[in-house]
């Protein structure tokens, strides 16, 4: 009975044993060399070694608890780790290539660049493009068969827009048509930069020149200068240096004749009696009106130009009438013609010149030529 049971406590204790000692899991070929361990052929073979309870062994009354053997776990080498890695040192796995995912791309480098691209090359324009590219051709700069001495001559074109190079310590001057009468001038930024009228004498007649001034250098701003036969745009530039624009003036491309001087002198009729009716005479009493049968022109001395020019009325039987006329030079040319008008100045004490047409000297044909008799004699009782 004692031999029995020592026997069955020393095979209890063997199989504790060997249930503590670590396993390792060998595996042929088929050549028959032994796989090493972490190959894919030893963890197929430790896969598919069963595992099994270590048999119970009873005798008697006396039963010996079961003992049951750990789990065999496989060595599974890791995605870090190469198959033909030695055991005891881990190298990394070669990444998996990147496959290219086709998508949509929408509002990215490539169709921004593409956008941009189909702007520049569309005919389609946003209005700002347009009007950059529109004053781009419209613009004329100085050139070097342009000069004459320090005076640059633009050919003039209605609409373009014409470069001044100004400079803070100088003066540039812009010189208009002879005869040409400035109306009005406008500049963009008033601030920081002087621009006044002035005029000069060209052959006896009056030329209105406009200067020019910057107050500092970097300046941009624009000037548009209005007269009684066109109207200019210019660019006005600040520069630093020495350099500046001395004077611009313009080449005109031949134009139509005047009024005046299409019709010939024997068609004029120049029978007109000019009087003063009320105060002293004035500087700027007419010197001569004639008509051609359609219009009528005035012509004053040249000191008028340094005064206030009087506005003309023309007398119907319903009163006086302000009527609407052209200033050309020390000229106004009526587009009509009149048995009686009159140049007024002033408001309490008012001057007042008197224009009476003399039938007589009518021009053969000349509408109004029976009533202006008539007017004439009502004007002279």
């Amino acid at each position: 009975m004692k031999a029995t049971l020592l026997w069955a406590l020393f095979l209890g204790l063997a199989c504790a044993s060997c249930a503590s000692a670590p396993t390792r899991a060998v595996t042929t070929t088929p050549s028959g060399a032994a796989a090493p361990e972490g190959t894919p052929a030893t963890v197929a073979a430790a896969r598919s070694v069963p595992t099994t309870a270590a048999p119970t062994v009873t005798s008697g009354p006396v039963t010996a608890p079961p003992v049951t053997a750990p789990p065999v776990t496989a060595h599974v080498p890791t995605p870090a780790m190469r198959a033909d890695a030695s055991p005891g040192r881990a190298a990394e796995a070669p990444a998996a290539p990147r496959v290219p995912v086709q998508t949509r791309a929408r509002g990215g480098a490539a169709d921004l660049a593409r956008s941009r691209r189909d702007v520049m090359t569309s005919p389609l324009q946003t209005p700002l493009q347009a009007l950059a590219a529109a004053n781009g051709a419209a613009r004329q700069r100085p050139s070097r068969d342009g000069f004459v001495a320090a005076r640059h001559d633009y050919f003039y074109e209605p609409g373009a827009l014409f470069e001044l190079y100004a400079n803070p310590n100088y003066v540039s001057t812009v010189l208009l048509e002879p005869g040409e009468t400035l109306h009005d001038i406008a500049a963009g930024d008033t601030s920081r930069w002087m621009v006044s009228e002035a005029t000069t004498e060209s052959d006896g007649e009056g030329r209105a020149v406009v200067l020019v001034k910057p107050k500092a250098a970097g300046l941009r701003t624009n000037i548009v200068l209005i007269t009684d036969r066109r109207t200019y745009l210019i660019e006005a530039i600040s520069q630093p240096g020495e350099a500046y624009a001395a004077q611009i003036a313009w080449r005109y491309p031949p134009r139509a004749q005047t009024a005046a001087q299409a019709v010939s002198i024997e068609s004029l009729n120049f029978g007109y009696r000019v009087r003063t009716v009320r105060g002293a005479t004035p500087h700027w009493s007419p010197t001569r009106v004639f008509d051609d049968g359609r219009r009528t022109w005035i012509e004053f001395s040249p000191t008028i130009l340094a005064t206030d020019m009087p506005p003309l009325f023309v007398i119907t039987g319903e009163g006086r009438e302000l009527v609407n006329y052209r200033v050309h030079g020390t000229r106004y040319m009526v587009d009509r013609v009149f048995d009686v008008a009159e140049l007024r100045i002033g408001v309490r004490k008012p001057v007042v010149v008197r224009i009476e047409r003399r039938a007589t000297s009518a021009a053969p044909g000349a509408p109004g030529a029976k009533g202006a008799r008539r007017t004439s004699r009502a004007t002279l009782q």
